[in-house]
């Protein structure tokens, strides 16, 4: 199996992936409490196929050990089976509120100076 390099296409994509995951995932919990699976299946359509998570549940974890979100209860699924729902936090809902300014005036200053940049006074 041969290595990805981080200069490559496939390198990059992985790393802006791994760099939203975070905020895609709180994002989509601060609308309703999900299951594993739904939060994969939610995070693809809404993004129309473009988005997904190979292992949702390093993200989980990391996110539940940072206290940005925690297990709330387990319920039947609209599948029929028993699932873990997960719940944002309050510190949660104050994390993904700061990531996503951060990334909004990050990729707007990616956004200026693809388009040539501004010069000050502009």
């Amino acid at each position: 199996m041969s290595e990805i390099k981080s200069g490559s296409i496939q390198g990059m994509e992985d790393n802006l992936k791994k760099a939203v995951t975070e905020m895609l995932v709180l994002t989509l919990l601060k609308g309703e409490d999900m299951y594993a699976g739904q939060i994969l299946e939610e995070m693809e359509k809404r993004s129309g196929g473009a988005l997904s998570i190979v292992f949702p549940y390093a993200v989980l974890y990391r996110l539940i050990g940072n206290g940005y979100i925690m297990e709330a209860y387990k319920k039947i699924a609209p599948d029929g089976r028993r699932r873990q729902y997960y719940q944002i936090t309050e510190d949660g809902r104050r994390h993904v509120l700061e990531l996503t300014d951060l990334y909004r005036r990050f990729i707007g200053g990616v956004e200026i100076l693809l388009e040539g940049g501004k010069t000050c006074g502009e």
